[in-house]
């Protein structure tokens, strides 16, 4: 999760698509992240893991300007490290 979040906060979308573990489209996705939760990450971000996690977890990030929530998945890949399910972000703030 850390390599996401500073990924997000330097803006890399390549070092981000780097981590997705489906295979697809991992570039457009990671710029679409980065675009959403890009500047929200250069703050305080915090991750609340889910489940058990020994293949695959459920992770919830929390940034904190502005005020944003998005749940991701991070699993076991392909080549037997952890990476990122690349899902589209949900672009809208969180209600406070």
């Amino acid at each position: 999760m850390q390599q996401v979040v500073w990924a997000l906060a330097d803006r890399d979308a390549d070092a981000l698509a780097a981590l997705d573990t489906e295979g697809g489209d991992a570039g457009s996705e990671a710029r679409a992240w980065v675009g959403t939760y890009g500047k929200a990450a250069d703050g305080e971000v915090t991750a609340d893991f889910l489940d058990e996690g020994s293949v695959r977890q459920e992770v919830v990030l929390h940034f904190g300007s502005p005020r944003r929530t998005q749940e991701l998945t991070v699993r076991i890949g392909d080549d037997d490290t952890w990476g990122v399910v690349l899902d589209a972000p949900d672009p809208k703030p969180a209600e406070r």
